[in-house]
Formats: C-alpha cells, sequence, structure tokens
C-alpha cells in the first residue's frame, strides 16, 4: 500500500535485527521509487539493477550500513521494472546470498499500485503488510491480503503503522 511507511519500516526492522547480533541484509526492490538509499543516507549511483545487467560480483554492491546491517540499494531505475522483478537472477542472487545472513529483508513497491510485490512475495519466506491507521480502507486490506493468498504467500504478520500518540496511549508508561 502506497505512504503507508513501508520503507521506514523495513529499515527499522533491518536495524533492530542487526542490533540483536543478526546478520541481516535489507535489499531495496522498489525499482519504481526506491528509497532505501534514502534511509541510509547511501549512494545509489550502483546497485541491484547494475549487478544484475552486468552480472558483476555482488560484493561490491553490498554497502554495510552498521555492524550485522548490509543494504543493496535498487541502483539505476530501468525501464522494465516488472521484468527485473521476474528475473530469475534475482531469485538466484537472493538463494546465493541467503547463506551468509540470518534474514534478507526485501523492500517492495506498494502493493495495490503494481503486480511485482506479488511476484517478489512468490521467492519470499514471509510477508509482512505494512497498514496506515486510520489511512488504509478495510476494502484495501482484504484486497491486498487475497492477493498475496492467491499467490500462496506466507503472511506471518501486520504492522500497524502511523498509530496517533495521545495521552490516553500513554497510560503504561506514566503508570511506573
Amino acid at each position: 500500500m502506497a505512504s503507508e511507511g513501508k520503507t521506514t519500516t523495513i529499515s527499522n526492522l533491518a536495524s533492530v535485527m542487526a542490533e540483536l547480533n543478526k546478520n541481516i541484509l535489507l535489499i531495496d526492490l522498489d525499482l519504481r521509487k526506491p528509497t532505501v538509499h534514502k534511509q541510509f543516507n547511501l549512494s545509489n549511483r550502483a546497485g541491484l539493477t547494475d549487478l544484475l545487467m552486468h552480472k558483476d560480483d555482488y560484493v561490491g554492491y553490498i554497502q554495510n550500513v552498521h555492524p550485522g546491517l548490509d543494504v543493496i540499494t535498487s541502483g539505476k531505475i530501468p525501464a522494465n521494472p516488472t521484468e527485473v522483478i521476474n528475473s530469475n537472477a534475482i531469485k538466484e542472487l537472493i538463494k546465493k546470498l541467503s547463506g551468509q545472513y540470518d534474514y534478507i529483508f526485501l523492500d517492495t513497491p506498494p502493493l495495490v499500485l503494481v503486480s511485482d510485490p506479488l511476484t517478489i512475495a512468490t521467492y519470499s519466506d514471509a510477508v509482512i503488510l505494512t497498514i496506515a491507521h486510520s489511512e488504509t480502507e478495510k476494502e484495501v486490506i482484504r484486497r491486498s491480503i487475497d492477493s498475496l493468498k492467491q499467490v500462496n504467500a506466507n503472511i506471518i504478520g501486520t504492522i500497524l503503522n502511523k498509530m496517533p500518540v495521545s495521552k490516553h496511549n500513554k497510560y503504561y508508561y506514566s503508570y511506573y
């Protein structure tokens, strides 16, 4: 879903997992509007699309953010992002890298706008939906879940994002 905060959420999740001594790789698969590089103030001059086009060794494209967290940015926006997402090269790259990381997180385009996330879900171990509180319509959520189920995606959870902070929500913390 668009504007749900998915990139910020997955970037934060990857960072927290790295702080828990997990070895994490975050790959920006949003080849239309990539923003993972902005989250970490990284160069996006060369990234995933360049790696796949030139069939180079992937090591030069992995950028270390901090201990335990590496990122592969999207690279140049390709003429046909869906064709790149559907390629076997991405699946092979993820398979090759999976032995080196505890978890690989894949940031995708919004689910309701393009089919790329559904394709990515087919070669992912798990999917987490990011939903903006009071912004995402229930019907959009239902359609998204139905679409993911149609491709046999393993939906392991939902992150409810953009929750309002009010004095009522602070009760737990003020109790102490």
